[in-house]
């Protein structure tokens, strides 16, 4: 053999080994990393093993597809395609991948094994009208969604751990069963809903004996979907949607049709009060005034005390005109409720009060926001409470009937009492909505004067015919919603004595600049899905000033210029109630960095809703 020859053998087979390494390496098999540590590596891990998951499904549409390569992949397949390499053949790409480590395999273990009560987390919903029905999107297996995995990876992620209390933070792997982020079900996962909002539609245009059809509409449509048999509503709210159906049906009740502009029934709202069973009923109509609903209302309101015999079903029964264009079920003009039967509140325990005394009880109106799974929000409020130092000064932004404060009043109060505690020295919350004022001060007087420090308020019972009449006759002796607001909000009103328990109709921004949590160690928020208000994360992103002198009270900092002060700046707890998990990031991550010094305590998401992908979080941070 000529040297030519041997030399061209040489490099043929140097080639050869070098492209069978990259071969290799590029099907899998992984060069030693010394750079990057352990925990990073179980992150990186876990994406690639997501990765190879949808390259594999990938790959087998492909070879069992007579439409070429690419041709086997489905339209739901929606998540983002890994980079293909570049220098490789069709048969490389199709090749099936190694399998990995164990270490990997076991983290990748599904969020239903590291829980600490299995059984509740694999059972199943099994509702007929899953599928078609757009109100679920798991039918078993309810904390295994979308939205929790993301929470799961956020917390987990090396940015949010290095804010994390220490004390708090076990050193073991990111993803063993003692997580950092918790993950609970409060509760069944069947029957929980007791506050239904429904749309709708005649049963049949071309006749009005066919009735209304209730239900959601589907999906991508203003068509109504009736779901009769839905698991998830409590019992009550099922038969009262039959109840409805059939009066309407009796007395033909004009439904509205959104194409032609023209009926009347438009929405539902129905509210079960959980310690009777009994429905408190909204009938939305499309109109602008009461009178506009006659007689079609009269006739319905009594088909439906007809059908109640034993008068098991219906706790009271309201009215409100819209006639509004757009979505929105409910007008912002409080004139255009009115009650029609029974009345006017719906009474709840308070979290954490005594089960057998007459005390401490919630009020809930048609007109103020109330949680759908009443009965899992008092765990969340238990948590709530407990994260609250003994002794504390709180102030509760968007509190709306002040569930979470009152339960932490009560909470505390009793502590003190049994000598294992002492109780919060004062509690101020504020809301927009006017008639949760209303709801708060009979809650407030149902407790025990020596935890609230207040005289209870003379309230003349309320009847459902006579508070009708209170809105047209002001020499009625009832305490109309006005003259609440403005008894709270006077600081001259001889009913404003300066308590420890006290509410302010106010937005969270005006509440905060005017001094509301001045003082206050503990601030509680609980916003809407959209999250704080932009001045309200502003203030509590702002480091803690020194310099500004202790008040109480926005008069005491008159000298000071505005941008100079620091509105939350006694506040050393943030409790922040999340039902928006996307806003919850965004402004968690700018509380970690700016220089105000927070750091997060714990972190839990609540599956509040079972069936849908949603999680409610309840993050409380220190500094």
């Amino acid at each position: 053999m000529s040297t030519s020859m041997i030399a061209v053998t040489k490099y043929s087979f140097l080639l050869g080994f070098v492209l069978s390494a990259c071969h290799h390496a590029a099907d899998g098999f992984s060069f030693p990393r010394t750079s990057v540590n352990n925990q990073h590596m179980s992150v990186l891990n876990l994406a690639w093993y997501d990765d190879d998951g949808y390259e594999e499904e990938e790959s087998n549409n492909r070879r069992n597809s007579s439409r070429g390569r690419g041709g086997g992949r489905t339209a739901s397949i929606e998540r983002p395609k890994t980079r293909r390499p570049t220098g490789r053949n069709t048969s490389d790409w199709d090749r099936p991948k190694p399998v990995r480590q164990p270490k990997v395999q076991q983290q990748r273990t599904t969020l239903l094994s590291r829980t600490q009560n299995a059984p509740q987390f694999t059972a199943a919903i099994d509702c007929p009208h899953f599928g078609t029905c757009p109100g679920c999107v798991v039918n078993s297996t309810v904390a295994d969604i979308d939205i929790i995995q993301s929470a799961k990876l956020y917390f987990s992620s090396l940015s949010v751990q290095k804010h994390i209390i220490p004390s708090k933070l076990k050193q073991q792997n990111l993803y063993d069963e003692e997580d950092f982020f918790k993950v609970r079900i409060p509760g069944s996962i069947t029957q929980w809903r007791s506050q239904a909002k429904l749309a709708t539609a005649p049963a049949n245009t071309w006749s009005k004996a066919a009735g209304a059809a209730i239900g959601l509409y589907a999906r991508h449509s203003h068509k109504v979907l009736s779901i009769p048999d839905c698991k998830v509503h409590h019992p009550s709210i099922n038969k009262a949607i039959n109840m409805i159906v059939q009066a309407t049906k009796k007395v033909r009740t004009p439904v509205y049709q959104e194409d032609i502009d023209d009926g009347l029934l438009r929405y539902v709202q129905l509210q079960v009060e959980m310690s009777t069973g009994k429905v408190c009923l909204t009938l939305v109509m499309h109109a602008e005034k009461l009178k506009e609903c006659q007689p079609h209302l009269s006739f319905l309101v009594k088909e439906l005390k007809k059908l109640d015999e034993k008068r098991e079903v219906w706790h009271s029964i309201w009215c409100h005109c819209n006639d509004s264009s757009g979505n929105a079920i409910f007008n912002r003009d409080i004139k255009r409720w009115h009650p029609v039967e029974g009345p006017p509140f719906i009474c709840e325990k308070i979290p954490g009060a005594f089960p057998n005394l007459k005390e401490g009880l919630l009020y809930f109106s048609p007109m103020v926001f109330r949680q759908a799974n009443l009965e899992g929000f008092a765990e969340i409020a238990k948590e709530v409470r407990e994260a609250i130092p003994a002794g504390s000064k709180v102030c509760e932004m968007y509190a709306g009937v002040g569930l979470l404060g009152l339960s932490s009043l009560l909470h505390h109060g009793k502590m003190g009492e049994s000598g294992k505690g002492r109780g919060l020295q004062w509690l101020k919350c504020s809301d927009e909505n006017p008639e949760n004022a209303r709801c708060f001060e009979r809650a407030v007087n149902s407790m025990p004067m020596h935890i609230t420090g207040r005289t209870p308020r003379r309230f003349q019972k309320d009847e459902g015919d006579k508070r009708n009449k209170s809105r047209r006759d002001k020499k009625d002796d009832l305490i109309s919603i006005q003259e609440m607001v403005n008894r709270l909000n006077d600081d001259k009103s001889d009913t404003n004595v300066r308590t420890s328990v006290t509410y302010t109709v106010a937005s969270a921004a005006s509440a905060l600049y005017s001094g509301q949590a001045l003082g206050a160690d503990v601030l509680i928020v609980d916003p809407p899905r959209k999250g704080l208000d932009e001045p309200v994360l502003k203030q509590l992103c702002m480091p803690i000033n020194k310099n500004q002198p202790y008040t109480e009270t926005a008069a005491e900092l008159s000298d000071l210029p505005n941008h100079l002060i620091n509105w939350a700046n006694d506040v050393r707890t943030l409790i922040y109630v999340s039902c928006g998990f996307d806003a919850l990031a965004r402004e968690c991550d700018q509380l970690l960095k700016s220089n105000a010094g927070w750091e997060l305590e714990s972190a839990t998401g609540y599956v509040l809703f079972p069936g849908s992908n949603h999680v409610e979080t309840v993050v409380v941070l220190r500094r």
